[in-house]
C-alpha cells in the first residue's frame, strides 16, 4: 500500500507538457485561415524536436506570422502561450500549391512545332516554378520550341518562340499602306522573322532597305506616313 501510494504521488508531480499534434494544428489552422490561394494546396509543417518539452497552455494557443500575406513556398508561423507560464516558439512550413498545367506527352526536338497532340493536362506541384507554365493550350499551340524538350516536361513559355514565317533571302511582298490607298512591292528579306517581328527587307525596285513587320509568310507590312 505504501508502495502504491508513492508511485501515484509521483505520477501526480509530473508537470504537464503541450503536445506537438496541438501545435502543429493550430499552424494548420492559422495558414488555411491566412494563406492567399485558391487553388488546391497541401501543408507539410518541419516536426519538432522531440525533446523540446513546452509547458501545457491553460489558454488556446495564438498563432500568428511574421511576414505578409501566406503564400505558396515556405513559411515560418509562430505559436505562443499566453497564460502565465507563457512560452513562444517558430514552427516551419512548407505551402505546396497544386495546379494542373501543360506537359509534354511526347519529346519535342528544336524547331518543331507544337500542336495539341504534344500537350495533356496534369496536375503538377507548380510552388518553385514562379508561374513559368501554361494552363491554356490556345496560348502555345502551333509555336517553335526553340530547344529540345523531354516528354513529360511542363511547358515553359519561354521555351517556345512564334514560327519562322520568313527566312534571309526569301521573296516577299511588301504592304504599304495608308488610310486611303495601298501598294505592293517586291523585296528581299534580309534577316529570318517571326509573326509580327520588324525585319530589313530590300526594296527589289530601288535597292533602298526599309523595316517591315512580318504578317504572314511571304508578306511584310510598312505603313507609309501621311502626305501633308
Amino acid at each position: 500500500m505504501v508502495l502504491a501510494l508513492i508511485v501515484c504521488g509521483t505520477a501526480q508531480a509530473e508537470p504537464a507538457f503541450q503536445s506537438h499534434e496541438s501545435i502543429y494544428a493550430a499552424v494548420n489552422d492559422y495558414i488555411a485561415q491566412h494563406i492567399n490561394i485558391v487553388s488546391e494546396y497541401e501543408i507539410s509543417i518541419t516536426p519538432l524536436d522531440k525533446l523540446l518539452k513546452l509547458p501545457a497552455c491553460s489558454e488556446a494557443l495564438e498563432t500568428f506570422s511574421p511576414g505578409e500575406a501566406l503564400k505558396a513556398g515556405r513559411a515560418s508561423i509562430g505559436v505562443r502561450c499566453n497564460d502565465p507560464n507563457r512560452w513562444s516558439i517558430f514552427t516551419s512550413a512548407a505551402i505546396k500549391l497544386y495546379q494542373e498545367v501543360l506537359v509534354l506527352t511526347q519529346p519535342v526536338q528544336r524547331g518543331e512545332l507544337i500542336t495539341r497532340q504534344h500537350l495533356a493536362l496534369e496536375k503538377r506541384d507548380v510552388t518553385r516554378l514562379r508561374d513559368d507554365f501554361v494552363t491554356q493550350v490556345e496560348q502555345i499551340v502551333n509555336k517553335q520550341a526553340i530547344r529540345p524538350l523531354a516528354q513529360g516536361s511542363v511547358v515553359s513559355p519561354r521555351s517556345l518562340a512564334e514560327p519562322r514565317l520568313i527566312k534571309r533571302g526569301d521573296k516577299v511582298v511588301i504592304s504599304a499602306e495608308q488610310s486611303a490607298f495601298s501598294i505592293k512591292m517586291n523585296g528581299t528579306a534580309m534577316m529570318n522573322g517571326s509573326k509580327g517581328q520588324l525585319i530589313p527587307i530590300k526594296n527589289q525596285n530601288s535597292g533602298r532597305i526599309i523595316n517591315a513587320t512580318v504578317i504572314e509568310p511571304g508578306v511584310v507590312s510598312v505603313t507609309l506616313n501621311p502626305v501633308k
